[in-house]
């Protein structure tokens, strides 16, 4: 019994001295953490200064392995945090190990609207056309008195009119309205008479997607127009295509959007002969910072989508093992790449170069991809832009009619819609003519004749449905003043001499118009002789000079193939105008 006391004696003075000597140093391993702001970010530069507690004044020199992975020989080491969460440290000294955590919390502000709170708010929104002012305005209704910030300012309310002053055509309006701080997501778009309200709900974080709703209007006839599809789905950046439509008019939508984009950048990492890494990054909406694998936050200025950045690290390396970067673009989606290098002479002696030291309950979501993966095609998406809107209509859903004379009436509304006017719904009202005021286009009339696009009779009548002659539409180009630096940029090439239009009342109109060839005929001009409908698009087309190019005729073509089928096209001479007088003129943008 006294053997077995003096065994236990011995061991218990054993495992002491062992606690001493090596367990009270791991236990008095301690660290100091100080944080800095990076400028002009939210991030933060955490520092960690190693010591011991019963020496706290002595400098040491530790080995410190970053979050990354990354380890620094020093006094104290720093690791940039773009983003909340608990950052490891792990610690050696000697053969002594203990890894620490700084949680960062105010970095990211919060993405995620209250699900819950939001969906106690109710609001039924749509677009206005104010005639009086000429104005487009957006109205909200709510179900109770709410907090509304608009970009005219705030206020207490239950409904609110946004009017939307420089409405352009073909290119989007983005409007954000906030409702007890919750934001509401818009784009309004104009294309002539049609305009397309576009509702973006919340990103679903879960597919990286985002559901839209569309909503069509013609203040023409203060009509709701339905859509083609009525929602859609935006998982990236690109060309999206809207018909809205009623039982006679449609018209096709073809927009560009941009900042709807969830792909995380394209990383490639390569060494360089004086082990430096050198770092090619590109993305489909623009690259914003890197941080690297030693901890340091290199932000990304003024970079395009899709334009490649490059950067060469200077940290020279002198390891084998993994080294990670990170490269996050502007909506947040980020890139986490991981290089193994293993060609390096010197490698660690004492500890693995891994960021599997510090475990992996510490750091698995800092270094997390987000987004989806990013695909560089060697196929570009080509995008057009809409340089003017469509401009005609059919005669019937299934009938264009290029061969029919065209009305007076239906002239000076083309007229109308190619110039953008503003509509007002009461311009008829101010008019002298007589004949006009239960015409489907009395407002046109009204407003063109203003503006002198066609003018009336001495009698105070407009003759709306009395066709447009062939020498009376030479008289109406050369008389609009918006069109005469379109005439003076077309060089004069015809020189045939018609038998038929000598001493006509327009024959200098005639000679101008048709020595440019915006009209066509044979040895003689039928002055007098209505004139087709086709013969006016193919007119207008050359007037605009718009001569599409292959891809941008295909393109025309896939938009009409898709939503129209007039019968009486097919074959004709003045296909393409028809088309793109239907469908709108596009250009193909060049990058």
């Amino acid at each position: 019994m006294k053997k077995i006391t003096i065994i236990t004696i011995a061991l218990i003075i054993i495992f002491s001295i062992f606690n001493i000597c090596y367990g009270s140093t791991l236990r008095n391993i301690k660290a100091k953490f100080t944080v800095s702001d990076i400028s002009g970010t939210k991030f933060k530069e955490i520092t960690i200064t190693p010591y011991y507690d019963y020496d706290e004044e002595r400098e040491n020199e530790y080995r410190i392995y970053l979050p990354s992975g990354y380890f620094v020989d020093g006094k104290s080491a720093s690791f940039v945090a773009d983003r909340n969460g608990k950052y490891p440290f792990t610690v050696y000294y000697g053969s002594n190990k203990k890894t620490f955590t700084y949680t960062v919390k105010d970095v990211e502000e919060s993405t995620e609207d209250s699900k819950d709170d939001k969906k106690d708010i109710s609001i039924d929104y749509s677009l206005m056309y104010d005639y009086e002012k000429k104005q487009t305005l957006f109205n909200i209704k709510l179900d109770k008195l709410r907090t509304v910030t608009t970009p005219g300012g705030t206020s207490t309310t239950n409904e609110i009119n946004y009017y939307i002053k420089e409405l352009k055509n073909n290119i989007p309006f983005d409007l954000t309205i906030t409702i007890d701080d919750h934001p509401y997501d818009f784009k309004v778009i104009k294309s002539g008479e049609f305009y397309l309200l576009i509702y973006i709900s919340p990103v679903n974080y879960n597919d990286y997607s985002t559901v839209v709703e569309y909503h069509g209007y013609n203040f023409t006839n203060n009509e709701h127009y339905t859509t083609n599809p009525p929602k859609d789905i935006y998982d990236d950046n690109g060309n999206y295509q809207v018909l809205v439509k009623s039982d006679s008019f449609q018209h096709i939508f073809n927009f560009s959007i941009t900042g709807i984009d969830y792909r995380r950048p394209y990383v490639d990492i390569g060494l360089l002969d004086d082990d430096t890494f050198y770092l090619e990054a590109e993305d489909d909406f623009g690259l914003d910072y890197i941080i690297t694998f030693d901890g340091k936050y290199v932000p990304i200025k003024n970079t395009p989508a899709k334009e490649t950045f490059e950067y060469t690290h200077s940290t020279v390396l002198r390891y084998n093992g993994e080294y990670t970067f990170i490269v996050v673009d502007k909506k947040g989606n980020r890139t986490v790449e991981t290089v193994q290098i293993k060609s390096l002479r010197s490698t660690p002696r004492n500890h693995k170069f891994d960021p599997e030291v510090h475990g992996r309950d510490y750091n698995e979501d800092l270094f997390e991809n987000i987004g989806l993966k990013y695909k560089s095609s060697t196929d570009e998406e080509k995008l057009f832009d809409n340089i003017l809107p469509a401009y005609m209509n059919g005669k019937s859903p299934d009938k264009f009619g290029p061969d029919l004379p065209i009305s007076r009436a239906e002239m000076i509304t083309i007229f109308c819609r190619l110039n953008n006017l503003p509509y007002d719904n009461s311009a008829y009202l101010k008019t002298k003519f007589t004949d006009i005021h239960n015409h489907w286009a009395r407002d046109y009339i009204a407003m063109g004749s203003s503006k002198k696009y066609v003018s009336g009779y001495k009698d105070n009548t407009f003759k709306p449905d009395n066709n447009v002659t062939r020498a009376e539409f030479c008289q109406m180009l050369t008389k609009i003043s918006a069109y005469k630096s379109y005439l003076n940029a077309i060089p004069a090439s015809n020189n045939i001499s018609y038998t038929d239009i000598k001493g006509h009342w327009a024959e200098k109109e005639i000679i101008k118009i048709a020595g440019r060839n915006l009209i066509e005929s044979d040895s003689n001009f039928y002055p007098d002789n209505p004139i087709t409908r086709g013969e006016v698009v193919h007119a207008i087309n050359v007037l605009y000079g718009f001569s599409p190019s292959y891809i941008e005729l295909g393109y025309t073509n896939t938009l009409y193939n898709k939503n129209f089928n007039f019968q009486d096209i097919y074959g004709h001479k003045y296909y393409n105008d028809i088309i793109i007088s239907v469908v709108g003129m596009y250009r193909e943008k060049i990058n």
